[in-house]
């Protein structure tokens, strides 16, 4: 069963589903009409379904500010209860927008995602009333990505073992930061506090110190991580936001992604959110035309 199938049944009548189903290429809106060229009237129709479904607010989001956690702060008790936070949400299928200040791609965009723990992730972005952009699956450490522009697939293992050297962000950066990884039971950490009051978790690779959790005291919700490279020099900034509960679970409404010295280079702003619901594994193989080029990096 190809993705285009699950969206078009609309499982759980999931406004997400349905909006991604309108926006997957090649999806049809009736078994009664897929025989029929699209007119001028059909578009009409769906531009006009698009924008009604665009201004309707999402599910049930409590404004509440996010609860104090008592007792002490230890390394060892937060790590444990930032941990149990981020399993507690296995699957987050989402409607967001995606705001892009690094050229040649600087814009606003929409985007669906799915992931479902440990490792898997689907981002599909696309323009507003427009075509896909980029259809980008993660798996471990495995990563394609289809630019319908270029007619290509791209294909990358971004694992440790990789013998490329880094430079700067990689896109397994990226998507450590929107799948919230956690903290390795097992990692050194050192502990401290920034100026804002903020607890700051330093961790250490072999004494190195390689990144800085900066926490908020009160909720135990993190506010930002920096991964940093040779010399301790930051490379790559995640900060994480507007802390919502969506189906029980909290979630940062706004990640933003930057490097330093510059301003966030992207940020994704969450709409719908909706977690724990089933995906199935379908939902992370992309759907791809015959005919398109395949490139190995």
């Amino acid at each position: 069963m190809s993705m285009d199938d699950i969206l078009h049944k609309g499982v759980d009548n999931s406004t997400i589903l349905f909006y991604s189903n309108i926006r997957s290429s090649g999806t049809h809106l009736g078994d009664e009409m897929s025989a029929l060229r699209l007119s001028t009237l059909r578009k009409l129709l769906i531009l006009l379904s698009l924008a009604l479904l665009l201004s309707c607010k999402g599910p049930s989001t409590h404004p509440l500010p996010p609860p104090e956690v008592e007792g002490e702060r230890s390394p060892r008790r937060i790590k444990h209860i930032i941990n149990e936070r981020i399993r507690s949400i296995q699957t987050v299928e989402a409607q967001l927008t995606v705001i892009s200040k690094k050229k040649p791609y600087a814009g606003t965009y929409k985007a669906l995602l799915f992931f479902k723990r440990p490792s898997q992730l689907r981002l599909k972005v696309f323009q507003t009333f427009g075509p896909t952009l980029s259809d980008l699956v993660m798996k471990g450490n495995l990563i394609e990505a289809y630019i319908p522009n270029k007619n290509t697939v791209f294909k990358a293992d971004l694992g440790e073992g990789t013998k490329k050297q880094r430079s700067g962000l990689t896109p397994l950066d990226l998507m450590k930061g929107i799948l919230q990884v956690g903290i390795d039971e097992a990692e050194e950490l050192s502990f401290a506090q920034n100026p804002q009051g903020d607890i700051v978790l330093n961790h250490l690779k072999e004494e190195r110190l390689v990144k800085k959790t900066e926490i908020d005291a009160r909720s135990l919700f993190i506010k930002r991580e920096t991964l940093l490279g040779p010399g301790e020099q930051p490379y790559f900034i995640t900060s994480y936001a507007e802390y919502k509960k969506t189906g029980g679970q909290w979630w940062p409404f706004r990640i933003e992604f930057r490097e330093p010295l510059k301003e966030p280079f992207m940020s994704f702003e969450f709409q719908r959110v909706k977690t724990n619901g089933p995906i199935e594994s379908d939902i992370f193989k992309l759907d791809v035309p015959p005919g398109v080029t395949t490139v190995h990096q």
